[in-house]
């Protein structure tokens, strides 16, 4: 998986030195979800995604993005806030429909890493024992709809994706044990994410 993420970012690189078209892209995109369940469980998560581009051929995009999420879940006095972040590039092909329309979609690679802890907001006692550490490696393909309002500023909305993941997990006191975990999820339908882009040409 490392060979591939860093075969990715070459890749990337070679790309941006022979970038001709003078353009970049600034964005960012942000989601908020709440959840009250059924159980009285509360759930409040914020993700913020910026992001920077270069045009390398004509709708070809090579960038780099950073994602950062916040959650926290709250049952009674008990809670877990949990922060995750990734860090990667991406590749991005735009195709429009007309001056106002179009899609585009990011292939990208990168690293992650997860934290969470909880603790009884009551008492202040923190439970060393269900503290849960994350870290390792991601591909994304995210499709998205992009609406240009004026001189390629925008909205972009994306609906989900398909994101594999390879991660190692610490639980609780055992940092000397992990375990590792390989998954694919499909988010298509479960997840709705909206942000803004401008294309500056030079």
């Amino acid at each position: 998986m490392k060979k591939i993420i860093i075969a990715s970012l070459a890749l990337f690189s070679v790309f941006s030195v022979q970038a001709q078209k003078n353009s970049i892209l600034l964005g960012t995109d942000f989601s908020y979800k709440r959840k009250n369940s059924y159980d009285d469980i509360k759930t409040n998560e914020v993700t913020f995604t910026p992001v920077i581009a270069y045009e390398v051929a004509d709708n070809w995009f090579v960038g780099a993005k950073t994602s950062l999420t916040w959650d926290k879940n709250t049952s009674g006095d008990y809670q877990i806030k949990s922060y995750e972040s990734k860090i990667g590039g991406f590749v991005r092909y735009y195709k429009p429909f007309s001056e106002t329309f179009g899609i585009y979609a990011d292939l990208g690679a990168g690293y992650q890493q997860y934290r969470s802890d909880a603790k009884d907001t009551q008492a202040n006692i923190v439970y060393d024992d269900e503290r849960v550490r994350r870290s390792g490696y991601y591909i994304d393909f995210v499709p998205a709809l992009f609406i240009n309002f004026k001189n390629n500023f925008g909205l972009n909305v994306s609906i989900g994706g398909i994101e594999w993941n390879d991660t190692k997990e610490n639980t609780a006191f055992k940092y000397n044990e992990s375990s590792k975990t390989k998954d694919f999820d499909i988010t298509f339908g479960k997840a709705i994410q909206v942000g803004v882009t401008k294309k500056f040409s030079f």
